[in-house]
């Protein structure tokens, strides 16, 4: 973990830029750690909060494209021959496989919530060579809530960040809860709206 920080406090958003690619690339880089550390540069006034966003959202987009494009053109006998070079965790990836063969495109926004699982969740899509304008979708809209809610609260804890490491969980569970909310509220103005319709 330390040798992340100091390469933030060195290169700044190009660090945030590299690290945030890589792990949604299959390199196991906590995003806790990175987005994190990054809100917490952010309550120094070290960062700005737009850039800092932007930057970490495009990097994500970036690492996952690339992760589809390894997917499906390596396949997994990449990770199997390349992967103790950056640490690959094959039960998660496992994980993320399952994930995907059962939910098909949607598990790409769901496994981009779940800490570990997210890093190669884009792999599987690539090895079933999903298609790529419905991947590109599912990874921005499951890109963009994570990445501000990790700089969001890391800018909240200041000194505290990195509590982010230690409650991971509880904060991915207050996350499925609001987009729980977010799916209802949407689900009724759909259903009344289709409801609306057909009475006229």
């Amino acid at each position: 973990m330390d040798y992340i920080i100091t390469f933030m406090e060195q290169y700044g958003y190009w660090a945030l830029f590299i690290t945030m690619t890589l792990e949604n690339a299959n390199v196991p880089i906590p995003s806790e750690i990175v987005l994190g550390f990054a809100g917490y540069l952010i309550a120094r006034g070290v960062f700005d909060t737009t850039t800092t966003i932007i930057v970490g959202i495009l990097a994500g987009i970036v690492g996952s494209v690339l992760s589809y494009w390894m997917g499906e053109y390596g396949g997994r006998p990449l990770l199997l021959k390349y992967g103790k070079y950056i640490f690959f965790n094959e039960h998660k990836f496992e994980l993320a496989e399952k994930l995907f063969n059962k939910y098909g495109g949607a598990a790409v926004f769901i496994g981009r919530l779940l800490p570990g699982v997210r890093t190669f969740i884009s792999f599987p899509a690539g090895m079933a060579r999903y298609s790529m304008t419905p991947f590109f979708i599912w990874t921005v809209l499951g890109t963009i809530p994570w990445t501000i809610l990790l700089v969001w609260l890391g800018k909240k804890l200041g000194e505290n960040w990195k509590d982010l490491i230690e409650y991971n969980h509880e904060f991915l569970i207050i996350m499925i809860a609001i987009f729980v909310i977010i799916g209802v509220v949407f689900g009724v103005k759909y259903y009344r709206s289709k409801s609306s319709n057909r009475n006229q």
